[in-house]
């Protein structure tokens, strides 16, 4: 067995963001289907695209942590997720998320500064989730100005289906 090169605390940690970005994974893949049931199909596949570049994102730990020798457990889910039935919803949904983990990335990486193989890693992490605030932020945003475009909703859908 290897030897850890990082402490448990910063194990810990890990732990909670591999947790987070599994969370992701399946929030994404329930947004797709609730997507794909309300007739949102650009939607649906923006949002499996994005459930498996979260699975990616919890696989780059598992790599990083195994490099340092410590491999913790799989996290048990025990997703809360209630319905989903419009497409701004689905998107306020993500927004809030990827929020939450940006806030997480800055938070531990801050505390773990002293740490470059740390701070390296988490600088990938942060931009990632920065630029989806920012991309789930112009969407929102979108809503919030064409409040009175009937077609919002499928102009949003087409733009997702071309991002996919």
């Amino acid at each position: 067995m290897k030897k850890a090169l990082i402490d448990q605390d910063c194990i810990n940690k890990f732990v909670k963001a591999i947790q987070f970005e599994l969370g992701h994974e399946y929030l994404y893949r329930f947004l797709s289907n609730a997507m794909l049931a309300a007739g949102y199909f650009g939607a649906a596949a923006y949002f499996l695209a994005e459930s498996k570049e979260e699975g990616e994102h919890y696989q780059k730990h598992i790599n990083f942590l195994n490099d340092l020798g410590a491999l913790p457990e799989l996290p048990v889910l025990n997703p809360k997720v209630g319905p989903v039935t419009t497409l701004e919803y689905a998107i306020k949904m993500a927004y809030t998320n990827e929020l939450g983990l940006l806030n997480y990335y800055k938070d531990m990486y801050n505390t773990e500064m002293m740490k470059p193989e740390i701070t390296e890693h988490l600088l990938f992490y942060i931009k990632t989730q920065r630029d989806a605030v920012g991309f789930y932020g112009d969407i929102l945003a979108t809503f919030e100005s064409e409040l009175k475009n009937q077609n919002i909703n499928m102009v949003i859908d087409q733009k997702l289906k071309d991002l996919a």
